[in-house]
């Protein structure tokens, strides 16, 4: 768990880096153009450094901890347990890579905002801002969870529980959807008709926007197994199943 907490860390970093930048006063000259490109070149390249080191340091100790679950596999009594353990590391997985990259996204526009001092307007930036927060809460519970589907002792905790997972997809989807419908609402423009007159960055914000879109859309799938695997164990109680016995002759 040393290089989960790492990563942790790490993420925390870069998100308060990030509005300690965007709380500062700002330049009242704009940078010249060369510097800008320097600039630009240097963040691009931390952070395309700095993304994949966060990748490793999660799927490491994951890699590990999926080794020892095959050595000592838990006992599963249903058929859906057995779906939900063999598919549902993989959702949590995605949804963790997916945030990886909003964060790297959303980290690289608000330094942009902050050096150049060209943000489109004040909304913008907020909504890049609670984007990059969700992200990092995102990484980490759901690197957390996929944890625990491995983990013997943490997978029986009611933490991990059904009923867990489900506040937590839907409170995460709320603050998806929010952030989301905040970015919509300061450049309607940019994701309704794809016009991008007179938008800085025009490809990253709208790789932004798509990247919530896709977690709002993976979250919501998961709202709907959920509810799946609790009518099925509701209907379990109310039906059991009766097994027949032949009389002996």
């Amino acid at each position: 768990m040393l290089p989960f907490a790492s990563s942790i860390c790490i993420l925390g970093a870069l998100a308060c880096g990030s509005f300690a930048l965007q709380s500062s006063p700002t330049v009242s000259s704009a940078p010249d153009v060369s510097s800008s490109r320097i600039y630009t070149s240097a963040i691009s390249s931390v952070i395309a450094a700095v993304t994949p080191m966060l990748a490793l340091i999660y799927f490491c100790p994951l890699y590990l901890l999926y080794r020892h679950s095959k050595r000592h596999p838990r006992s599963i009594n249903k058929i859906s347990g057995a779906r939900v353990q063999q598919y549902g590391p993989l959702v949590y997985v995605f949804l963790l890579a997916v945030s990886l990259a909003e964060i790297a996204d959303a980290t690289w526009l608000l330094l942009q905002f902050r050096f150049n001092n060209n943000a489109p307007d004040p909304i913008t930036r907020s909504g890049v801002r609670f984007l990059l927060c969700v992200s990092c809460w995102t990484t980490v519970t759901s690197g957390t969870y996929t944890l625990f589907f491995f983990d013997p002792l943490w997978s029986k905790h009611p933490i991990a529980s059904i009923g867990t997972q489900a506040i937590w997809v839907l409170v995460t989807w709320v603050f998806w959807v929010a952030g989301a419908g905040l970015f919509n609402k300061s450049l309607p423009r940019l994701f309704m008709s794809g016009s991008c007159d007179g938008v800085v960055y025009c490809g990253q914000l709208q790789m932004l926007f798509a990247l919530a879109v896709v977690q709002i859309l993976t979250l919501t799938f998961g709202m709907l197994v959920i509810t799946w695997l609790v009518w099925q164990s509701a209907r379990s109680i109310r039906h059991p199943m009766v097994i027949r016995v032949a009389a002996a002759i």
